[in-house]
This record gives C-alpha cells, structure tokens and sequence, in this order.
C-alpha cells in the first residue's frame, strides 16, 4: 500500500515539472495524477483543490527562499558585505530550484494574482534588503537613494539572468547556465550590484572563503 506522504510527494513534484512546463492553465489534474501515478481524485484528497497544490508548489521554493536571504543578512560584514551576500544567495538559491525561472516566467505571463506563498517570500525578502540598505546608508557604506528602488535593482539582475536565459543564449549566445560560466556571472553581477550602491565610506570587497 502507497504511503499518504509519498502520493503527495509525488504530487508536488509532478505538479512541479507540468506547471513550470505548461502553465497553471496548461497542466490539467488529470496530467498531474498520471505523471505522479496517483488516483484522479488525489489532488482534491491532499491538497483540496488545484489551486492549492500550484500555491504548494510555490511554498517550497519560497519559504527556503526566505531562510536563504535572512541567512545573508546575518552573514556579518557591512550593509554592503551583506547585500552582496543576498546578490550570491538568490543566484545558488535560484540554482537549487532550477523550476524557479520557468514557473516564474509562467506566473508572470498568465496575469493570475501571484500564489501567497510567493507574495510573502517577495514582501519578506525585499523588506530585509530594503533594511540593510538603510543601514548601509547611516554607516556611510551606501550611497544616498530611496532604500526600495534600489532594493528592487540589487533584485533585479539575478532573477532577470534567470528568468530570461533562454532568450539570453538564443539571442547573444551566452548559457548563463552554463558551469563554466556561472560563478562568473555572478561574481561579475556582484561587483556590479556592489559598485553600483557603493556609498563614501565603502569597505573594499571582503575576501571570499575557498569553497
């Protein structure tokens, strides 16, 4: 006899590949229930509804999501030590889930108010960036600007690079995936987002640990 948590499981991560494949609209239950071999009525019977299961789909690479970023914060160092550390966390974060960008993409497009779980990942992360920029402002390490436009910049660059590397690799040529590429991608976005809110009494970068 299947365990309830593995049906579940399966569930998620069926519902996972169909939604960043083809979209909430696109991926029907019955889709959903054949790929993760479940019943028709599984989805109803662990989640409640479709809706539901797509806004769990959500909460498991949002909630991490947040720990990621709070986790930068506390990493030490400057306000800017720290924003670059959130900068590095969203692009290994955005790695560990590589259904992220698709399902984002896919979520974007269809105009559908955004899943709860995500809204909340979104609030929570940018009022962490919002905060330290503010401090990096009081110490002298930031320059002087609105701390949430330019939280929604050091933001911006890491989720667009993922969620428009395919256009990126078609049009310029350039696998952002590529593991050859990536850790230049993101050194050379952190030193961009870094230089870019550099304010007088800037600390150079900190040297990075060997991994």
């Amino acid at each position: 006899m299947r365990h309830p948590t593995d049906v579940r499981r399966r569930l998620l991560d069926a519902a996972r590949q169909l939604f960043a494949r083809d979209g909430y609209e696109g991926a029907s239950v019955r889709d959903i229930t054949r790929r993760a071999r479940a019943n028709l009525g599984a989805v109803t019977y662990h989640f409640g509804s479709k809706e539901a299961l797509y806004h769990a789909v959500f909460a498991e690479f949002a909630e991490p999501f947040k720990r990621h970023v709070a986790a930068a914060v506390e990493d030490g160092g400057s306000a800017l030590d720290r924003i670059e550390a959130i900068v590095r966390a969203f692009f290994h974060h955005i790695e560990s889930h590589p259904e992220m960008p698709p399902l984002l993409l896919r979520q974007l497009s269809s105009g559908r108010p955004v899943p709860p779980p995500m809204a909340e990942a979104m609030r929570y992360n940018v009022a962490l960036i919002v905060g330290t920029i503010a401090a990096g402002q009081r110490e002298g390490t930031i320059r002087a600007g609105e701390p949430l436009l330019l939280a929604l910049g050091v933001i911006s660059q890491p989720v667009y690079l993922a969620v428009a590397a395919p256009v990126i690799k078609r049009v310029a040529g350039v696998d952002t995936k590529s593991p050859e590429l990536r850790e230049r991608v993101i050194e050379t976005v952190a030193a961009t987002v870094r230089a870019g809110l550099a304010g007088p009494g800037a600390p150079p970068p900190r040297t990075r640990r060997s991994a």
